[in-house]
């Protein structure tokens, strides 16, 4: 720890005099390096380990080669876990006012959050970190002690985000933006997020208090600057952050309103850096390549002619007086100038990833030689290249040069779409309907699948399964899910087994505890004999004769159960008379027969017309009158009856009462 101490303390040292000459602005790009863009004037960024007893390794990061989203392969910077960056800010660059500034790309987000910006050297847990949601893929922006900032969630691990950090300095105003997008706005009044000159900022680097708060990111551009920033020039940093992060513009100049290679005609040469005119703090110097400068002096713009054609070379070298920092550029030009076509297939699931350039240039000199990095010219004028926004060139053998932009994308035909949710029953199976251009597939599980390797296979699970099926085509792939939902076997609960009285009603229910929605299901008893309905859940018996009863039920999801109930008449000594009969001869109702329940023998049945005549009279049982008299028929009319009977048990039964004989 004193080692360490000691060296932190030499490196504070060491930068005094850029503390003492710094500019408003320092930005570092990491093409293998941790020192301020030249020409600008300040310290080096320093590897440091995070806080805490966290294993952190012996390496702080390393350099990797990367493909930015605006298309250029180039060196950034990977911190390693539980290290990160520290900033010295030896003259408090960063301190009331400010913006800070990160490109980066997370590629691990840790355990549960990741510290971003620590202004409090290590001291103090709160803080704006990344947080992850345990168990989760959710990546969101966290204002600790405070919680969540801004939608969540919103990061993933393939995307180069644009974070800025600024406050402004009159009002406590403390911003956060992701890309043009504000994540959350507060009056910093504690000053928990201002910047004290010596006091180190670290980025990506975890506290003390709470350790092992660390993540790994790929970070392509870091930048600090003396000032606060609205809306707009947020929204301007988001728009230009593709050339930012990858382009040193302070000696970036533009050579224009020129037939490139006519001698005849003159050139314009125009100082297109950030540094605002006159170019206060800094020198310029040119470089002509033996032009004759017509107008211009200091930063421009230059008005140029050169006498011969050919290649020429426009130097410039930007020197801050400050600390003598100087970035040099060179820019080519051709007297001459050919026409260029490109033409661009895109990578496809069927030939890869890769999409294809191939440039044809006319109204030159031949031979003519291609580029797609204006470095290296090749005979060959076809390119196979990733997805992305490219500049190809041509040169002809005069050495004029033409350029233009070709935008590669990558297009993916794969379609897949499977069927929609569905419940079954227990025990039955669907196929799983898919519609897809794939060439091969597979379905995860494979429980319940009579083949996971086909389209459409067959599934019958015996629980809810969410089966995902991955369809491939050459060198793409692609994903849908089914929820197959498994009802469970439908129990039916009826009636008990029940002893009834004869000819009395007698209620039925059916049930079932897998049926939430009863109106929705159906019900069916059989027989339908001596019921009131047969297609309700209750209905009503009325029986003569012992009776058993099935009921089918059908719940709301279409599942099937069954239930049986056996009724059983209680016999009790009687007899039953009709009121009316018909002996007209059309089999219905011939012969007025009692109704006799456990009756063992007649005494009498006797019949009298209204004058007190028997026309009828018999001591048999199931013995009736057929509604004739003395060989003739009898009249209609009404007629009274006697009977008398002795049950089963000896007992006697005598009723009495009139019928009605209808002809």
């Amino acid at each position: 720890m004193k080692a360490s101490a000691l060296y932190i303390l030499f490196f504070f040292c060491s930068f005094l005099p850029f503390a003492q000459a710094q500019t408003g602005k320092q930005t570092y790009r990491f093409r293998n390096e941790f020192t301020v863009a030249q020409p600008e004037c300040g310290p080096n960024l320093v590897q440091m380990k995070s806080g805490g007893s966290c294993n952190a390794g012996t390496s702080g990061g390393r350099s990797v080669s990367e493909v930015l989203p605006c298309g250029e392969r180039r060196a950034v910077y990977h911190t390693n876990m539980n290290w990160g960056l520290m900033y010295p800010n030896p003259d408090g660059l960063v301190s009331e006012s400010y913006t800070i500034q990160l490109y980066l790309k997370v590629t691990d987000w840790g355990q549960t959050r990741a510290r971003i910006i620590d202004f409090s050297n290590g001291t103090r847990d709160e803080g704006i970190y990344f947080k992850t949601t345990p168990g989760s893929n959710s990546h969101c922006l966290e204002l600790s002690p405070n919680g969540t900032i801004g939608e969540c969630p919103y990061f993933d691990s393939a995307t180069y985000y644009l974070l800025t950090f600024t406050r402004d300095g009159a009002t406590g105003r403390m911003d956060i933006y992701v890309g043009n997008n504000l994540f959350t706005s507060f009056i910093d009044a504690d000053k928990n997020y201002v910047g004290r000159a010596g006091v180190p900022i670290y980025v990506f680097r975890d506290d003390n208090v709470v350790s092992c708060e660390s993540g790994e990111a790929n970070i392509a551009y870091l930048s600090f600057r003396r000032e606060y920033f609205p809306q707009a020039a947020v929204n301007k940093s988001a728009a230009e952050i593709c050339f930012e992060a990858n382009i040193n513009s302070y000696a970036d100049f533009s050579i224009t309103s020129s037939p490139d290679c006519d001698p005849s005609k003159n050139v314009e040469v125009k100082y297109t850096g950030p540094i605002p005119a006159p170019g206060t703090g800094y020198d310029f110097k040119w470089g002509w390549d033996g032009a004759q400068v017509i107008s211009g002096s200091g930063m421009g713009p230059y008005v140029l002619k050169w006498p011969t054609g050919g290649p020429k070379y426009v130097t410039l070298a930007v020197t801050s007086q400050a600390c003598g920092n100087t970035l040099e550029n060179g820019k080519q030009i051709v007297i001459g100038k050919p026409t260029l076509t490109a033409e661009v297939a895109s990578g496809s699931c069927d030939t890869g990833t890769d999409g294809t350039i191939k440039l044809t240039a006319a109204d030159g000199s031949s031979p003519y030689h291609y580029s797609i990095d204006s470095v290296n010219f090749l005979a060959s004028n076809t390119f196979q290249v990733p997805a992305g926004r490219y500049r190809v060139f041509v040169k002809d053998d005069n050495g004029c040069t033409t350029g233009q932009d070709a935008n590669v994308t990558f297009t993916s035909d794969i379609i897949l779409s499977t069927m929609p949710d569905t419940t079954l029953c227990t025990g039955q199976s669907v196929a799983l309907a898919t519609t897809s251009n794939g060439q091969a597939f597979s379905w995860v599980p494979q429980n319940g699948l009579d083949n996971a390797s086909v389209l459409e296979p067959v599934a019958n699970p015996e629980t809810t399964t969410e089966y995902v099926i991955t369809a491939t085509k050459g060198f793409c792939t692609q994903t849908d899910t089914v929820l197959v939902t498994v009802s469970p076997k439908i129990e039916v609960n009826v009636t008990p087994d029940a002893l009834i009285e004869y000819n009395v009603p007698f209620q039925l229910n059916a049930t079932s505890p897998q049926i939430r929605n009863y109106a929705a299901a159906t019900f069916l008893w059989t027989p339908a004999i001596g019921l009131n309905n047969a297609n309700i859940q209750s209905p009503v018996a009325v029986l003569r004769e012992n009776q058993s009863y099935t009921v089918d039920v059908v719940s709301e999801t279409g599942c099937k159960g069954t239930g049986q109930v056996n009724l059983s008449i209680t016999r009790q000594e009687s007899i039953i008379i009709p009121t009316a009969f018909s002996p007209n001869r059309d089999g219905r109702n011939e012969v007025l027969v009692p109704v006799v329940n456990d009756i063992e023998s007649i005494r009498y049945f006797r019949i009298f017309n209204r004058w007190g005549q028997v026309v009828f009279f018999t001591n048999q049982l199931n013995t009736g009158w057929d509604g004739s008299f003395n060989g003739s028929t009898a009249v209609s009319g009404n007629y009274v009856w006697e009977i008398e009977g002795v049950s089963t048990k000896g007992k006697v039964i005598s009723k009495k009462g009139a019928v009605m004989l209808l002809q």
